[in-house]
C-alpha cells in the first residue's frame, strides 16, 4: 500500500487530567488541568513551532485547525469524563 495515500490519524486512550497529549509526529502538545462538573475544562495546547495558548471553558467536539511541514491537520477534544477526570483527543491529515 502507498503510504503516500494514507492520511494521518490518531486516536488517544483516556487520559487523566493534569497529564498531557503528545503527538509522535507533530509534536503537538495538549493537556487538561481540570474538568467541572459542567463538562468545560481549562487546560493547555502548544501547536508545532507556535507558543502555549490557555484554554478555557472548552467543552468535546470542539476543534483547533494548523498546518505543519504543508499540510493542515485538526485537533478534536472527543470526550471529558468529569467523573473520571480524564479526557481524549484526536488528531488527524485533513
Amino acid at each position: 500500500m502507498n503510504m503516500e495515500s494514507q492520511k494521518y490519524f490518531i486516536q488517544s486512550g483516556s487520559i487523566g487530567s493534569g497529564k498531557v497529549f503528545i503527538d509522535p509526529l507533530t509534536e503537538l502538545t495538549f493537556g487538561i488541568r481540570h474538568i467541572n462538573f459542567e463538562r468545560l475544562a481549562s487546560g493547555s495546547v502548544t501547536f508545532p513551532n507556535a507558543v502555549l495558548q490557555d484554554l478555557n471553558n472548552i467543552g468535546p467536539g470542539q476543534k483547533w485547525s494548523f498546518n505543519f511541514n504543508g499540510k493542515d491537520y485538526e485537533l478534536i477534544l472527543l470526550e471529558l469524563n468529569y467523573l473520571d477526570d480524564s479526557y481524549k483527543v484526536q488528531l488527524s491529515e485533513k
